[in-house]
């Protein structure tokens, strides 16, 4: 059975939906620290494998009896992040349930922008990385073969896959429109947030030239920096920093109050002698002062903004994600079909070898008479069969109807018309 597979897996983890970014800053600033939580864990799973990203730590293991696993992998990552329990900061998720999360961080459907592309190489990352030094085995490997499968089938069957690249799109459209040429031009992100990376790619890919990155503190900034291979820039004094840019992609994410305040704009549009700037807002919640649209000069635009420029609507991207779930709903009930399958060949052989046997001892019984090996074919096949069926029948009704709709599946028998 398929739960009998995937009873040994479990993930425990935080992402934007549970934890604020510093919480989840403590616990793995950047990416190489999958292999950090890896190896801590490796010597108590079977298999492992730790997803790090700017939105989520997802750590999968396959135990015998991975419940109070978790609960210990928990306590690390809370210990980490200077908490006593996790508790709803993190979630901890069991076989199908661990699959079924997998298969949506694949799919880009549990990602603060839906759709976004960079998850799914980031998790073929991680997974590259664990099978590099042996820790992916046979249950990690179906269940991330199936989440691959779900990922490609929802990207290419349903326009939840376009939804990032054409805000990006649109984002390097708007910047040609204010700017004309972008190639002496230069972006700045403020915040690290992976919808911000996605952009800064898709600008750089229109045109833009030079890309900085602000030094907002902590290590994430200069991760982020050699990511982007981007300068990256003391932001002690903003509006000198953001007067030097000509495109700035906010993307922080939680904090008390704007990232980016409309006092700080004006007083960069000052120093650049009102010459155009573009603001792109991709922060949760907003990180640039709304106020600053008003300024002569500053184009401000959301990532709803973008959105509307690219799209027919947010019921297009409502329909668009409901097909994306459908979609592995679908391949959830194809891997269980996968195991179920595996799980039942054993038992197929066996019935084919003693199938082989019976017909081979029918042909020498026969001595040459086919009309007599048959029958004592048919007859030996039956005679297990039928014993058991009569035992039930006096010790089990219940059971022997059970039995009987199962020979009838089993052998696609069918009663005739006018039979009993």
């Amino acid at each position: 059975m398929a739960a009998d597979v995937l009873s040994r897996l479990g993930l425990v983890g935080l992402s934007h939906h549970t934890a604020p970014a510093p919480l989840r800053d403590r616990i793995a600033a950047e990416e190489a620290m999958a292999v950090v939580w890896a190896d801590r864990f490796a010597g108590l799973a079977e298999e492992t494998l730790v997803l790090v990203t700017c939105d989520r730590v997802d750590a999968f293991v396959v135990a015998a009896d991975p419940a109070p696993l978790l609960e210990r992998m928990a306590d690390d990552f809370a210990a980490a992040g200077g908490l006593d329990r996790l508790g709803a900061h993190g979630y901890r998720r069991l076989a199908g349930d661990a699959v079924r999360h997998l298969y949506r961080v694949g799919a880009s459907l549990d990602s603060m922008v839906v759709g976004e592309p960079q998850v799914l190489g980031q998790l073929k990352e991680a997974d590259r990385r664990a099978r590099q030094i042996g820790r992916i085995g046979p249950v990690l490997d179906l269940a991330l073969s199936g989440a691959y499968a779900a990922a490609k089938r929802v990207r290419s069957e349903t326009a939840v896959g376009q939804r990032p690249v054409s805000i990006a799109a649109a984002a390097g459209h708007v910047a040609r429109d204010i700017h004309g040429d972008l190639s002496g031009l230069v972006v700045l992100v403020v915040g690290t947030a992976e919808m911000g990376e996605l952009l800064v790619d898709a600008l750089t890919a229109a045109g833009l030239g030079r890309r900085a990155v602000a030094d907002t503190g902590g290590p994430r900034p200069a991760a982020q920096a050699r990511r982007l291979d981007a300068t990256l820039v003391p932001f002690d004094r903003p509006a000198s920093v953001v007067s030097a840019c000509d495109v700035l992609v906010c993307a922080t994410s939680g904090g008390a109050g704007p990232a980016i305040p409309a006092a700080v704009v004006a007083e960069a549009m000052r120093l650049r002698r009102r010459r155009p700037l573009f603001l792109v807002d991709a922060a949760m919640p907003a990180g640039i002062d709304p106020a600053a649209q008003a300024l002569d000069g500053v184009f401000l635009y959301s990532l709803a903004d973008l959105e509307r420029l690219a799209i027919d609507g947010r019921a297009m991207r409502a329909g668009a994600a409901s097909a994306a779930e459908a979609i592995v709903e679908e391949e959830l009930a194809r891997l269980a079909e996968r195991i179920g399958a595996r799980d039942a060949a054993p038992a197929i052989r066996d019935l084919a070898d003693r199938f082989e046997r019976e017909r081979r001892r029918a042909l020498a019984d026969g001595g040459g008479d086919a009309e007599r090996a048959t029958a004592l074919l048919v007859a030996r096949l039956m005679h297990g069969p039928m014993a058991e069926l009569r035992r039930l029948a006096a010790e089990d009704p219940a059971q022997r109807a059970a039995a009987e709709r199962l020979l009838a599946r089993m052998f696609e028998a069918t009663k005739e018309e006018g039979g009993s």
